[in-house]
């Protein structure tokens, strides 16, 4: 297949990291596909990857109701406000699968995950709302999957996960500890401690799948 989106095909040491992401766009963007519909099951996007390219976003929207089901095709050029745009500044394979409520449904391969830490903070950058649904990796060993479906995880659970992660609670030794992400947060000690363990406990849970 030659290159890929990464680099040298050839590469087999690389198992890469899928996410999926609930996108809200800024409140700026006219995003053609949320103008067409706020609801759609299937998005197919044709992006060019080469920047000295035209940036022109090429997609068919299936959006379905109660009473019919309509297809639409839409030509757009990409600005700043776009999340293709920031995301197309790293190395990945973005594309957007579907629209759930005025939010896109975005599906994310990459090498590394702080690659996927840059998309996603790029994202916010312009403004946009970023979530974690899910994410998944290949193995070594047998090329099985495994996944952790964050879906189950609150916003409050989210923001203490992120920062933590962010700060190098889970690094050893320890960079930070409850106090100093209980400051950042203007909550207790308990209150942090709570929102971790209760993430941790559901990211467990669906990497053993109860």
């Amino acid at each position: 297949m030659g290159q890929s989106a990464f680099g040298n095909s050839h590469d087999t040491k690389v198992n890469p990291l899928r996410a999926t992401l609930l996108v809200k766009p800024p409140a700026n963007s006219f995003c053609p596909i949320i103008r067409e519909a706020d609801n759609s099951t299937i998005v197919s996007q044709n992006i060019p990857s080469d920047k000295s390219e035209c940036h022109t976003c090429h997609c068919e929207v299936r959006a379905e109701d109660r009473a019919n089901e309509h297809t639409s095709f839409i030509s757009a050029e990409m600005d700043s406000s776009c999340i293709c745009t920031a995301a197309a500044e790293h190395e990945c394979i973005f594309s957007i699968k579907s629209v759930r409520n005025g939010s896109f449904v975005v599906s994310i391969i990459v090498k590394e995950r702080e690659t996927l830490t840059g998309i996603v903070n790029s994202l916010r950058e312009i403004d946009a709302s970023v979530s974690l649904e899910r994410l998944t990796r290949t193995c070594d060993d047998d090329d099985s999957w495994f996944e952790i479906n964050t879906s189950k995880i609150t916003d409050k659970q989210r923001e203490a996960v992120h920062l933590a992660v962010e700060l190098g609670y889970y690094d050893r030794p320890r960079q930070a500890d409850l106090e100093v992400l209980a400051d950042r947060l203007d909550i207790s000690r308990s209150a942090v401690s709570q929102r971790l363990n209760a993430a941790e406990v559901t990211l467990v849970q669906s990497l053993v799948g109860e």
